[in-house]
Parts: structure tokens; C-alpha cells; sequence
């Protein structure tokens, strides 16, 4: 049973930000070796059923054999010919084979059997705070409804501390929630005879958004049987450290908020070392070292990239945190520690279809470019495309109220269909909608049926929402593109800027970067190559290399938040574009991506660069060192600028 806290405990850590739950056991057992390279999917063409439940269960290891199952139903049998009358629902549980947890998923039998054919099997999981579903339905992050009812097994997990399932959260750890998913697959061979084969592997796909598309990856990673075929991975991240700490900042509002729902949605299981973490990083100003290693390890970016260099049996614990002395007198926070036993896999071909949120705060496009990239070199059919649909909707904001304002036509057209579709009216590229895009997509992954490319009309090119109706494809992502002087331009003599920080930099400092004379698009990344300094190089010399923890006092720890806007003709007041900044810190020279964004341009509209001390998104993440309020900033920011039909870069005049 999944071990749950007291409301006395539950009470207290709530006033930290976190909330209580059990440590988490060390996984004991070898690592796993990959399997040979597997076909790729678009070329392997034999299908088959599997000939006898528990087919390849003679060849694994003694640790990989699932344990005893409690299903509430008996599952339906084509080699026995049973209960296939199609259409069931039913709850199975599980201890983990890694530490006795729990481990409960939902079972959707396809609506009818086809026991010549057989069925491919379909994995979903829910959002981060969230729980299984148990009944079939058509939202765009649980299709479970559309997906039975065209001959697909569906498999709806409680991941490790959500729902009924055991353990602690330790947000998608290789050692814990990865051997739980490849166990749930495992379980899935073995009592489902009715799947569907090709080349003697599994056709298997997975769906979700946010914590229901990190799973997707991190499964895809540490397979040893490497079964995954297709996946359809929505508004989730590439690498933690990014998501959470861009530019060495911390995105206080999102870190208080996961703190706060994962453990209110989980009943108190968040894992210690999580919850320690996130609370010295809101506390302090910034992440220890050891946290950025716990994040990076269970992101995707460590198996495609491993920026920051982590080895195996690398390991960390919260004792050196600065908060220690007290949150390690505290259950809920005391004895976190992780360490790292899962190797780096090689990548193999997988066909990904992936939704991300172009104003999405948390998991920003940039997450989704890096993915789209590393699925990519993999090999696979890798698609990209944005809607509406983001976390951006749980951290209300101005922008978010002059996108509603903007968008009425939209909203009062989509207003009637509300009840019926749900959250499907804000899934889709311009007319291409997530849940068909998703049937379409396994239908010609797994099945072999039809071409995903009849719905999913962009083809290989990046669509981007512009707005809730409106959006444009491109070939490729711009990341940069036309070159702007950050400063002044007086009579042709060019001004440097100077923007305040810290707690006077809550109204942005505006830079004039570009008119445009005709209609035309942003869509892509923006890039920057800037300096900051106090404005006199004796004076960046005298900042102190180190002081007190929380305001570094003396060290001129300058944080300044870089965001486009733009100032639409006859307005004099910009509008942040898709409510993006991203955090630049410390004096010196900086090469950085800002936060991809997209936005439709109207003749005459004027693009700014806009300069904050602070913003909503990294509440409290500014610079506490009094003696550092201004800083002079100067260098070049490149813009991604379209032409209107975003088929090729805007042509900029000689008057800009």
C-alpha cells in the first residue's frame, strides 16, 4: 500500500511549500544490457500475433520475470478463448519488482477482438499531481475512448506515488519509475495474448502530456527490450535543469506550485530529496549542484546528451543543503538521497508526434525543439507542432488576459462546444486536432493504415500556433535569424541601454529593434550575444567572488530577464510575446537562446526588446544584492522573422 502522512505533518509542510511521504528504497539488481538494434518502424513489415501468453518470458533474467498480479477481472484470451467480447475495463495491481510498491494500472480491452490480427498496446499516462484514468473518454492527454474503439489495448498507469500506485514521487527517476514502467510492459507480454507483433517485438505506443510525456521518453530509454514503436508526447520537457533553473535562475512560481500540488494531489508522497530540493532552490536563490545532477538525470537531455557529465554511481543527498540544519530535522524533508545506476542507452529509431505550448511557462518550445532533435538523430519520423493547450493556464497572468481579450472571436466560437469537447477545442494546430492526429499517427505507425499525413496536413514542416485559431507552418525552426544592436540609436549614434534589477525592475526597460513594413510572422528561437556590466570595468573588478547565501551581498549577482515584444500599430504599450522571458545572470559576456515564441505581424507593428528585474514566472528570483540595482547592457539579439506565409526569413529594409 502506498504509504501516506499524517494531517498534523501534512499541515506543516504545506507552510515549506512541500508536503510529506515516505524515502524511497535503493533499487538492488543488475543493470541491464540493450538489447541488438530492432528494426526500424517504418521499414519492418511482418505482423503477427503472439503465438502463446509469456512468449519470450523463458529468455529473462530472474528479476526482469513479473511478480504476481491481483487483476479485478480475469484478462480476456485468444489462446483460451475467453471473456472477448471486448469493451472491459479492469483495475490490476502489483508489487515493483525494485521494492515491494505498489503498482496499479487500468487495463482497456479493445472495444472488439480481432484474435488473427492482434492488437498493439497503447500506454497512457496522467499529468504530475494527477492519477489513472478508469473510465475511457476523449481527452486530448487521455484519448483512451477513440483509441479502444479502433482496436487498440490501452494501458492507464498511477505512476510511482500518484493514485493508488506506491513509493515516493522522485519525478520520473530511471531507478524507480523507469524499472516500474518497464515492468508494467513486461506484465503486459505476459498476460495479454492477444498483442500485436512485429518482428518478434511488441508494437507498442504510449500518449500523455506533462509528467504523462516525460514517462514516454524515459520509458524509450531505459527498455532493455527497446519495444517502443510510436509516441505521441505532449507539452513536457527535454531537460529539468532548463525547465526549472534557465539561465541559473529558479522558476520560483512553478517550483512552489509543483511543491504544493504534488504532494496536495499525491497525498504526501513527493520523495524527500525532491522536496528538500525544491525548497533550497525557492530559499536560496538558486539550486545546489546535486539537485541540477537529481534533475538532469531524470530528464531525457542525460541520455541524449549528458551535458553535465554524470557518471554511474554518481551520487548526492540533501546534508549539504544550506536549509539542512532544519529540514533535516524534518520527516518530510530528512534523508534525501539519489544515486545513479542506470547507464546512457543507445538510441534507436522511434516515430514521435509531439504538441507543445507556445506560451507554455513551465516546459517552454525549447524543451520540444531539443527533444525534436534528439528523436530525430535517432532516426525516427519525428513531427513538431504547438497549440494553444499549455500549462500557462495554471499561472495566471497579464498576458493571459490580453490573450483571452485578443482572442474573443475564438473563445465565443468555441464556447458551444465547450461542454461536448472539453479541452479538446484548445488541442490543435490550426485544423489539425490532437486526437485525430494521434489515431492517425498509430494507425500508420503501428498499423500499417492509412498516411498520418492526410490529417496531419503540415507534413514534415513545424506548425506553430500563433494564436487560438491561427497558425502557420515552417520548414524548419529558426533559431536566431536578423541581427539587432541592443541600444539607442540618437541621430545615428548608438546609446548604451541601462536597465534596473532587482526590485526596481518590475516595469521593463524597452529597446526599439525592428518596424515591420508589411505583414510577416515570429516563430522560432531568438538568440542573444550580450554583455551586462556596472558601467565601468574597476567597478565589475571590485564585486566580491562569494558573500552571505541569500542576498549576496557584494557579489553583483545581476539577473536580468530578456523577452520580445511587440508594440502593435497605434498602441504605445507592447505586449509581451507569448508571455516568455528568459533569465540571463551575472556581469560579463553571455551567448544564450531566449524562449521560443510565435506571433502574427501586422504591417507597422514594432518589435522590442524587453528588459526585466524580475517577472511572475521566477517570482522572488531577482538580484538581492542592493549595491547591484542597474546594470549597462549592450551586444546583438537575432530575431526569427518569417514572411507571413512562414515559408521563408522576412526580408528586412534598409530603413530597420
Amino acid at each position: 500500500m502506498n504509504h501516506r502522512t499524517s494531517p498534523a505533518l501534512i499541515g506543516l509542510s504545506t507552510l515549506l511549500l512541500a508536503a510529506c511521504g515516505g524515502g524511497a528504497a535503493t533499487p538492488q539488481r543488475p543493470l541491464p544490457s540493450p538489447s541488438p538494434k530492432r528494426s526500424s518502424v517504418a521499414t519492418a513489415k511482418c505482423m503477427r500475433t503472439t503465438p502463446a501468453p509469456g512468449r519470450y518470458l523463458p529468455a529473462l533474467p530472474h528479476w526482469r520475470r513479473p511478480p504476481a498480479s491481483l487483476a479485478a477481472l480475469a484478462p480476456a484470451s485468444c489462446q483460451r478463448e475467453e471473456h472477448l467480447a471486448g469493451g472491459r475495463s479492469y483495475r490490476v495491481e502489483m508489487p515493483s519488482r525494485i521494492d515491494g510498491a505498489a503498482i496499479v494500472f487500468n487495463v482497456f480491452e479493445p472495444t472488439q477482438f480481432d484474435c488473427q490480427g492482434g492488437h498493439p498496446l497503447i500506454l497512457q499516462g496522467h499529468g504530475f499531481s494527477g492519477s489513472r484514468s478508469t473510465s475511457a473518454g476523449e481527452d486530448p492527454l487521455s484519448p483512451i475512448e477513440p483509441l479502444v474503439d479502433a482496436g487498440y489495448a490501452v494501458i492507464s498507469i498511477d505512476q510511482r506515488g500518484h493514485g493508488e500506485s506506491g513509493g515516493t514521487i522522485r519525478v520520473m527517476d530511471p531507478d524507480f519509475e523507469g524499472e516500474d514502467l518497464v515492468q508494467i510492459v513486461d506484465w503486459a507480454e505476459a498476460n495479454l495474448d492477444y498483442l500485436k507483433y512485429r518482428d518478434d517485438n511488441l508494437l507498442l505506443g504510449a500518449v500523455g502530456g506533462s509528467y504523462g510525456g516525460g514517462f514516454q521518453y524515459l520509458l524509450y530509454n531505459v527498455d532493455p527490450d527497446r519495444r517502443m514503436d510510436a509516441m505521441v508526447p505532449q507539452i513536457t520537457w527535454h531537460d529539468l535543469t532548463y525547465s526549472l533553473n534557465p539561465g541559473n535562475v529558479t522558476k520560483n512560481y512553478w517550483l512552489a506550485f509543483l511543491s504544493v500540488m504534488g504532494d496536495t494531489g499525491s497525498g504526501g508522497s513527493m520523495d524527500p530529496f525532491l522536496r528538500s530540493s525544491l525548497l533550497d532552490g525557492i530559499l536560496q536563490n538558486r539550486f545546489p549542484d546535486t539537485a541540477l545532477d537529481f534533475f538532469h538525470y531524470h530528464s531525457p537531455s542525460y541520455f541524449a546528451d549528458n551535458e553535465r557529465g554524470l557518471e554511474l554511481y554518481d551520487s548526492g543527498n540533501s546534508q549539504e543543503y544550506l536549509l539542512d540544519p532544519i529540514t533535516g530535522q524534518l520527516p518530510v524533508t530528512s534523508d534525501g538521497r539519489y544515486i545513479i545506476k542506470t547507464p546512457r542507452s543507445m538510441p534507436y529509431p522511434v516515430d514521435v508526434l509531439m504538441f507543445q505550448g507556445m506560451r507554455d511557462s513551465l516546459f517552454p518550445f525549447n524543451d520540444a525543439y531539443d527533444n525534436y532533435l534528439a528523436m530525430t538523430r535517432a532516426g525516427g519520423d519525428v513531427r513538431l507542432l504547438t497549440y494553444p493547450f499549455s500549462h500557462h493556464y495554471l499561472a495566471p497572468n497579464v498576458g493571459l488576459i490580453q490573450e483571452t481579450l485578443d482572442s474573443l472571436g475564438f473563445y465565443g466560437e468555441a464556447l458551444p462546444e465547450l461542454p461536448a469537447e472539453g479541452l479538446n477545442v484548445l488541442a490543435s494546430c490550426g485544423d489539425i486536432g490532437i486526437n485525430q492526429a494521434t489515431l492517425a499517427w498509430f494507425n500508420d505507425k503501428l498499423l500499417g493504415k492509412g498516411d498520418a499525413d492526410n490529417v496531419i496536413t503540415t507534413g514534415q514542416q513545424i506548425c506553430y500556433t500563433l494564436s487560438p485559431g491561427d497558425s502557420v507552418s515552417a520548414p524548419e525552426v529558426t533559431v536566431g535569424g536578423a541581427s539587432f544592436p541592443i541600444a539607442y540609436d540618437l541621430l545615428g549614434q548608438q546609446l548604451p541601454v541601462v536597465a534596473p534589477i532587482g526590485v526596481l525592475g518590475a516595469v521593463p526597460t524597452l529597446v526599439p529593434l525592428l518596424t515591420v513594413e508589411e505583414d510577416a510572422v515570429i516563430a522560432g528561437i531568438p538568440t542573444a550575444e550580450l554583455s551586462l556590466s556596472l558601467g565601468d570595468a574597476a567597478l565589475d573588478e571590485l564585486c566580491l567572488d562569494s558573500s552571505d547565501p541569500m542576498a549576496a551581498t557584494g557579489t553583483c549577482d545581476a539577473i536580468l530577464f530578456l523577452g520580445v515584444g511587440v508594440v502593435r500599430g497605434g498602441a504605445s504599450i507592447p505586449e509581451l510575446i507569448d508571455e516568455q522571458v528568459q533569465p540571463v545572470r551575472g556581469l560579463g559576456s553571455h551567448r544564450i537562446q531566449l524562449t521560443g515564441i510565435a506571433e502574427r505581424l501586422n504591417a507597422g507593428d514594432q518589435l522590442v526588446l524587453m528588459l526585466y528585474g524580475q517577472h511572475p514566472t521566477f517570482v522572488g528570483a531577482f538580484s538581492r544584492d542592493l549595491a547591484s540595482q542597474y546594470v549597462t547592457v549592450s551586444g546583438q539579439v537575432a530575431l526569427p522573422v518569417l514572411s507571413a506565409d512562414g515559408q521563408a526569413p522576412f526580408t528586412v529594409s534598409a530603413s530597420n
